[in-house]
């Protein structure tokens, strides 16, 4: 009940952030916008709920280089999205539970088995359907939504370790201040002074991404990580119709079969990780 809307509407915002960077906004003016909109609504929450503790977040360095992470991530996924469909983005930027899965027994001490290795490996194959290499050119959309699901990789591992010692909603606030701050040095440097409609749609990025965030971080108080992760991937679908119905644009049967891989295998790892736990 929480998740589906909050994963709908996070694709929303991606279709607005696409709209943008078609009619010819920088992708760092919609990056900027992303963050300063989403701390707009997020702050009054964690103000109130956390007051000057805001100033003192548990695990602070790390909590800097989480929204660094994030914002690198951020920033590569849209420049993908301005160059590639958007669910074609999306299903690529899926690659990342595999990545974790990857990179936690190096960074966080997890042990994985050789199913799971092996589901993270035809997972991670069936991006090659989407983004189609050959001896050629790859697509450089393809390549930066890789580059942003790496990142993002690394901001979950991040985002791991600190899970017990910070609470979600400060998390939220620190990744989006540090973010905005930092955005906000260089946005001058390609700004198109935007009109109200565009202020709206840069505005309305903010609100949906902060909604959707919180969304799911209220989901995943409420049952186990395991559980909820297959219904994650429904953000495949709510791109897939967005990208239809808002650009014209409909994955092929090549990336259909991409797609379905990575979905298939990242629910065999979410229920190896349900069933190794007893959820």
């Amino acid at each position: 009940m929480l998740l589906l809307p909050a994963v709908t509407i996070l694709s929303v915002g991606d279709g607005f952030a696409k709209h943008l960077a078609d009619i010819g906004f920088s992708v760092l003016q919609i990056v900027w916008a992303r963050y300063v909109f989403q701390t707009l609504l997020v702050a009054p929450l964690a103000v109130r709920r956390h007051g000057l503790g805001l100033l003192r977040p548990p695990e602070p360095w790390a909590q800097v280089a989480r929204s660094l992470l994030h914002m690198t991530s951020t920033f590569l996924f849209f420049m993908a999205i301005a160059r590639i469909p958007l669910a074609d983005a999306i299903a690529i930027f899926f690659a990342y539970p595999f990545l974790v899965t990857a990179l936690a027994p190096w960074l966080l001490g997890e042990r994985t088995g050789w199913r799971r290795w092996s589901a993270v490996i035809v997972g991670f194959c069936g991006t090659l359907f989407i983004i189609k290499p050959s001896l050629g050119a790859l697509d450089t959309g393809a390549l930066l939504s890789l580059a942003g699901s790496v990142a993002f990789a690394f901001y979950i591992v991040l985002t791991r370790r600190i899970a017990t010692r910070a609470d979600p909603l400060i998390s939220i606030f620190v990744q989006g201040i540090v973010a905005a701050m930092v955005l906000s040095c260089f946005v001058a440097l390609d700004w198109r002074t935007p009109d109200p409609a565009t202020w709206a749609m840069l505005a309305a990025i903010g609100a949906v991404t902060g909604a959707g965030h919180y969304m799911t971080i209220r989901a995943y108080g409420h049952v186990s990580a395991s559980l909820l992760a297959p219904f994650g991937y429904f953000e495949i679908v709510a791109a897939t119709i967005i990208g239809l119905f808002w650009f014209d644009n409909f994955p092929d049967g090549w990336s259909w079969l991409g797609i379905g891989i990575i979905v298939t295998s990242g629910i065999y790892i979410s229920l190896r990780e349900r069933s190794r736990r007893g959820a």
